[in-house]
Order: C-alpha cells, then structure tokens, then sequence
C-alpha cells in the first residue's frame, strides 16, 4: 500500500476519522508496516505495548491466558497448526482483522491484560506510543472513545457515517425545502373546529393566536385531549397549545434544523423571520429534502390516478433507504419515512379500489413492524380491516383480492401465515374482532398469541380510524378482568437464544456463516417492550417510543433506557444494510447478517447490544416472573 492508501485507509477508522486531513498527513509519515507470521505473538500480556496496531490484511487472536507462557505457546501453536479446538475457543476471546485495532487501551492505561497472536499470515500498519500519546493528547475524544458505552459508541460511529455524503446538504437553506403555509386559527377555536380545519388544509399542525402571542397544536394534541384525556371536543384548544415556539429563519442551514429537531424531540419547526411567519417545516420534508427522491415518491403517490401510475411511484423505494443510508441518517427517521411513504401508497391503494360507502365503514389497519413503524426495506404484507356491523364482509372479496395482489406486483411479498385483508379471518366486523379477542385472550394458544401481538401494533392507515380505537378498548377491557395473560404473553422475549458464544463472540446458525439480527436481538427487544406497554396501557406502538414512555413511568432506570433504545437502533440499522447489501448482490432479503463483514467497533458494538438484549431479557423475566410461568 501506498502513502496515500494508507491515510485513506486511517481516514475511515473511528475515532482517527475526527482527526483532520492536514494532521492526518502528518500522522502518516511517522508510520510503518510490519508482517508476522502464523502463530507469532504481537503482544504479550502483561507488557507495555510500543505500538498501535492497525491491522490491514490477515487476523490476529485477543486471548486471555493470565500470563501464562506454555498455554500461550500452545496457542500460538495451535494457530500455527490451524486448529480450532476447545481450547482456542475456551481462551480465545476476540478476533481482529481488516481496519480493525488494537489495543489502544493498554496504550492508555499502561500494560496489555491480553495477548496478542497472528491467526494468519498478517500486515499491520504500527503507530509508535509517543506518537498515539501526542494524538491523545491534542485530541481527546480519541481516548474518550475507548471508555464509551453503547449509546456514546454508536453516536461516535453515526457522526463518522454522516460526515460521508452531507456536503450538499450542509450548504442547503431551510428555504430550499418545502415550508407548509402556516394556518392561523383562533385560542377559542374547538378541538372539533380545529380536526376540521386540519382536515380541509392537508396540514397536521395550526398556528394558534392569543392576544399578541403565537403557539402552536398539534394532531397528536388533539387526539391526546380528546381520546387519552377524555376532554370534550367542544372545549378550546388555547390551553392545549404551546406558546414557546421554537423557530428557525428562512436563510437558516438546514444541517440544524435536522440538529434542533433531534435536539428538542420535535417533529416540526416554525419558519419566521422577525415577526414574519413563513409557515412550517415538517420533519418528514427535511428528511425528503435530504434524499435524491422521496419527495418525488409522495407526490406521485398523491398524483396517482390508477394503479399503474401507484406502482412506478413505489418503485424507487429502495433507492430512497439507500439515499438517506449513504448519507448517516439516523435509523429512526428512515424507518419513520418509509412508514409515511407506506402508509401514503396503501391509502391512496385503498381509495382507488374501495367505493366511498366502504371508507365511510370500514378502517384499514397495518399491523407488526409497519404499524410499529419500524419496517424499512419491503417484508411480508401484514394489513387487516375492520366494518362496520353493518357491512358484510363477503361482499367485499373482489376488493380485498384485488388489494394484496396489487401490493403483490409492487413488490410487498404475500404473508407467508396469511395476515392479508384477502384472508377473511382478517377482514371482519367490530363484533368479531371482539369475538376474536376474546379467544386470543381468555383462551390464548401459541398461534393466538402470535396474532393478539400482530394486533397490538395494528395502526389506521385509511377509512375511520375510530374503528380500531372501538376495537382496542374492548381489549383493554378484557384485560383488566385477565391479568394472568400477561405473562404467558411475555413468555415469548425468551423464545430465541441470543447468538453470543466464545470464539469470535458470536454464535452463528447452522450450515451458514450468519446470524439472524431479528431472532437474537430485535424480537426480543420488541416483544419484551410491547409486552410491558400492554401492560402499562400505553397508546404508542413504536419500540422506541414505548421505551421512553417506559423509563418516563421509572419502570427502569433512564440510562438502560438509553441503552435498550440504542442497541435496538443499532441492530435495526446492521439490519438494514445487510439487506441493502444483499439486494445490490441479487440475493434474497433476510435477517441474517455475517459478522466478519464488519469492522472491529461494529463488531464489539453488535456483541454489547447482544449484552444489553440478554439484561433486557433477565428484567422481563424476573417482571413478569416468568420462571412461574408453565
């Protein structure tokens, strides 16, 4: 490798990415490479390291061995050899290859407490001690990197993936995205006035005049008034707005707008200038703006006339996640902005198929990931609906039929269990729904408890949403009379193992060098926490949301609710582009994900959100006592 190679190689390395280019260069001239041989030992436990190792071709072993000299030679043998017996995998606690490090910590703290062997033929670019100390020194963040947890981790390795690809954005204007017309309405406006006034402008959100003061309301405020707090929908809306606006000016970067909305947990700004007001930037038009073709994608979806024209906008979806995963965003908005796409393409689906007398009775619900909007790349169909008592259901199979064939052709594959609107057990009235749940409740089964979770996360997407929040009542109800159902309910968080061994930290499936992300990590998170919200009666049906409502009610300690949020995040975004990678390649989509396609810092923070997941799991069991549970 060249002297340019090389500093493009340290340029990608966390924490050496934050270093600047003029200093990097620098840094590189004070570099060499060396070779070792299989078998060798690079570092001995116990010793003062006199060097940063930077692996760029090979493997080497971390093993634990108490300073031991035979067992390490028998070791280093074994390496020589090629074995991979009980022994290696018994002292063998980590392994290291290409753009991997180490071991910065003993640099740090003086003394290395493992050693160090090649596995394989190795090349390592040495970064001499007082040269790594000077570094340190000038930059502190780099030592503050290895002593981060999970969620400092993972943002350290989120800002060195945004810095990737946002120079345009950096240089964009809030003026240069699309800014709704701000709707002024009265404080003595009713809630019902003001749902209808968002209705007829398209809008979620209303600018709110009281005397010389402006607030704002929200949707969600609204229906949090009206439905959560029970209050009459012909009270004013003054006392529910906030008044404290936060704003931005027109001329503004938008850089920070996406820095003061995940600042503030906000999902809109207002746009003034001076007394001036602009109107409002939404979230999901900053994150459109961002990508080469999501804004694109919603217009056509809401232009669409036919089907046809429905299925080209949704074509592109893939380049959308793809976008705005080049670009370091966060996992969260992606997952919130495909959800919007979606639930924008099956709505307007629904209005082009169904008659107007049907989405005046009817409500058309997506369930699992996509009601808990955390579906990113196209999965399985998973939709339902409820009528009116009035409607009957078999009248309506052409329309259902037609429905999941046509998310058929655009690429939403057909639900393997058959949780489709063109299956009749899921395109039904109110009184069965009930009906239904009260099996799935009072006489729960495996598969029932497979369909009651799908349920819970069921969110409306078209027709009157006040169906499903009918519906949901009634199961609430249920409930409360069956507390026990609880935790035969959350019995399932413990259904899959997670995939945590000796050797390389991972267990991996059988007959294939992968692991699946969704078994070992993400269902348990997600059930587990829906588990707990169900309890809790909480409204949210998204993972992270409920967490934070969880930590809110000191159900656990904020800081692993920082943690659990941080490494579902983290598994959902490995996850992602696993997938990305696998259609790039013409492979079929899945959960699974090899780690050697990782680097060291994605590597060790895949085996600590595994950690976390297995503290989740200990928390859920010893809450809902499932150890009593048969």
């Amino acid at each position: 490798m060249t002297i340019s190679d090389h500093q493009a190689f340290l340029a990608r390395l966390a924490p050496f990415n934050q270093i600047p280019e003029s200093e990097l260069a620098q840094l590189i001239g004070e570099l060499t490479t060396s070779h070792f041989q299989t078998g060798e030992v690079l570092l001995k436990a116990g010793e003062i390291p006199a060097c940063l190792y930077l692996v760029l071709d090979g493997t080497v072993w971390e093993v634990e061995v108490d300073e031991d000299p035979h067992l390490l030679a028998t070791l280093a043998n074994d390496a020589h050899s090629g074995k991979t017996d009980e022994r290696s995998v018994t002292y063998v606690i980590s392994f290291y290859g290409q753009e991997d490090v180490f071991d910065a910590r003993a640099l740090l703290e003086g003394t290395s407490k493992h050693s160090f062997i090649a596995r394989e033929p190795t090349e390592c670019l040495l970064m001499p001690r007082p040269v790594f100390l000077r570094i340190v020194q000038a930059y502190p963040q780099l030592a503050d990197f290895y002593h981060q947890k999970i969620s400092q981790r993972v943002a350290t390795l989120r800002e060195g993936g945004q810095a990737r690809d946002l120079t345009a954005f950096t240089i964009a204007k809030v003026q240069d995205a699309y800014i709704h017309p701000p709707r002024f309405v009265a404080a003595e406006t009713s809630i019902h006035q003001a749902a209808l006034a968002m209705k007829a402008n398209k809008t979620n959100s209303l600018l709110v005049t009281r005397g010389n003061e402006i607030g704002i309301v929200t949707a969600t405020d609204l229906r949090e008034a009206a439905i959560i707090q029970r209050q009459s929908v012909d009270e004013a809306i003054g006392p529910l707005a906030s008044y404290e606006l936060i704003a931005m000016q027109p001329d503004d970067f938008l850089f920070n707008a996406l820095l003061r909305m995940t600042r503030h947990n906000i999902n809109r700004l207002v746009i003034r200038d001076g007394k001036t007001i602009y109107g409002i930037l939404e979230q999901i038009d900053l994150l459109s703006y961002l990508s080469n073709h999501s804004h694109l994608i919603a217009l056509q979806i809401e232009r669409a006339q036919s089907k046809e024209e429905l299925q080209w906008a949704s074509r592109d979806l893939v380049n959308v996640i793809r976008d705005l995963d080049a670009k370091g965003i966060k996992i969260r908005y992606i997952m919130q902005l495909v959800s919007e796409l979606n639930k924008k393409l099956l709505r307007k689906l629904f209005d082009l198929l169904a008659p107007p007398d049907l989405l005046d009775n009817a409500c058309l619900l997506v369930l699992g990931s996509e009601g808990r909007e955390e579906q990113v790349l196209k999965t399985d169909q998973d939709n339902a609906l409820i009528l009116r008592d009035s409607i009957d259901p078999t009248t309506l199979d052409a329309i259902t039929h037609e429905f999941t064939e046509s998310l058929i052709e655009f690429g939403y594959p057909r639900c393997p269990g058959n949780i489709m609107v063109s299956n009749p057990y899921w395109t039904k009235s109110i009184a069965a729904f009930k009906n239904e749940l009260f099996q799935w409740i009072v006489h729960p089964t495996h598969e029932s408890f497979l369909q009651f979770a799908i349920f819970c996360d069921a969110t409306a997407v078209a027709g009157d949403e006040n169906l499903l929040r009918h519906v949901k009542d009634h199961m609430y109800r249920l409930l409360n009379n069956h507390g026990s159902f609880y935790s035969q309910f959350a019995k399932s968080t413990m259904a899959f193992e997670t995939p945590l061994g000796f050797f390389t930290n991972f267990v991996l499936e059988k007959n294939r060098d992968e692991l699946d992300l969704k078994k070992g990590g993400i269902f348990p998170i997600v059930h587990g926490v829906r588990s707990l919200a169900l309890e809790y009666r909480l409204p949210q049906t998204n993972t992270l949301e409920r967490i934070n409502a969880l930590s809110q009610r000191n159900l656990f300690q904020p800081s692993f609710g920082t943690e659990l949020s941080e490494a579902f995040t983290y598994l959902s975004a490995l996850r992602t582009q696993a997938g990305l990678r696998k259609i790039e390649q013409g492979q079929p989509q899945d959960n699974y994900l090899n780690p050697k396609e990782l680097n060291k810092l994605e590597r060790e923070l895949l085996r600590d959100s595994f950690k976390i997941v297995n503290e989740f799991k200990k928390f859920v069991s010893y809450h809902f006592k499932l150890g009593m549970v048969s």
